[in-house]
């Protein structure tokens, strides 16, 4: 057991205190399924709270392959935005990471009411017994991450399932966001305007008629009225992807906003000046 200490103390001083690291950037079922771009959602590290959000196909694979190493044993919370297969199906996996080594129920799955509500339920009962916590999404509603932080959902819109984005808060740490997979709302600039970082999905170049999905033209309106230090683009789709991400956010920063495409395997320290590094 001291020995699983010692090599869990030396995986989290490899990292930033806080930080968020990109097990995947695909964007669509095409992209996830060509796995062009890998589609393991978001490691993140913040005001004492470790988990992945939208572990999709290949979490776990990304998870175990990185460098400097992350292991699912270490995590206590998992964040859902919403039910799709390339935001859940790692899911179950990683809950059994969470819980192997205590006797007692463990750790924190965020879900939206339909993940758990219909016959299909995301979360397999096997999993669900070993969790001490539940919570369900709200929109306005802040769940207690840690002492120290909270996370805010907040409601989106994205094909007739309950979707919702994220805002981070925590005592002496920067606050930021995720804009998950939604149709560009008008609420959004009030909401995240406390956001130094905004992680957004931007699945496609332009607005297409019922594709509830934000566009690099949706995130070029959205940064006139919203102004945070940096903006990170990912989940992005084929066509986004055909056009070259770095070009294809080359002319979306502003005098107030940075803007970049993220990268399979980048870690972002939350606190740092210069906050991008390689995974």
């Amino acid at each position: 057991m001291e020995d699983c200490q010692l090599e869990r103390e030396e995986r989290i001083a490899s990292y930033p205190r806080s930080f968020v690291r990109f097990l995947g950037t695909a964007g669509s079922r095409f992209i996830m399924l060509s796995q062009r771009r890998s589609s393991g959602g978001l490691w993140f590290s913040y005001g004492g709270a470790m988990g992945v959000i939208d572990p999709g196909p290949g979490s776990l694979v990304r998870i175990c392959a990185a460098c400097p190493q992350l292991s699912a044993l270490d995590i206590n919370t998992i964040i859902l935005t919403h039910r799709h297969i390339d935001h859940s199906s790692d899911l179950n996996a990683l809950v059994e990471g969470m819980t192997l080594r205590s006797a007692e129920k463990r750790g924190m799955v965020l879900l939206t009411d339909d993940c758990v509500s219909q016959g299909d339920s995301v979360l397999l009962n096997f999993a669900a017994r070993k969790l001490k916590e539940i919570p369900k999404h709200a929109d306005g509603h802040r769940t207690e991450l840690s002492p120290t932080a909270t996370v805010e959902s907040v409601i989106h819109k994205h094909h007739g399932i309950q979707c919702y984005g994220l805002i981070f808060r925590g005592a002496g740490l920067p606050t930021w966001g995720i804009i998950s997979d939604t149709a560009a709302l008008p609420d959004f600039p009030k909401r995240y305007e406390e956001c130094g970082m905004i992680v957004i999905n931007t699945t496609i170049p332009l607005p297409r008629a019922g594709l509830e999905h934000m566009s690099l033209s949706d995130v070029r309106s959205l940064l006139q009225v919203l102004h945070p230090q940096l903006a990170i683009l990912t989940h992005m789709g084929g066509w986004v992807l055909d056009l070259g991400p770095d070009e294809a956010v080359g002319d979306l920063s502003t005098e107030k906003t940075r803007v970049i495409a993220a990268r399979d395997g980048m870690i972002v320290d939350l606190e740092g000046q210069n906050p991008i590094q390689e995974g």
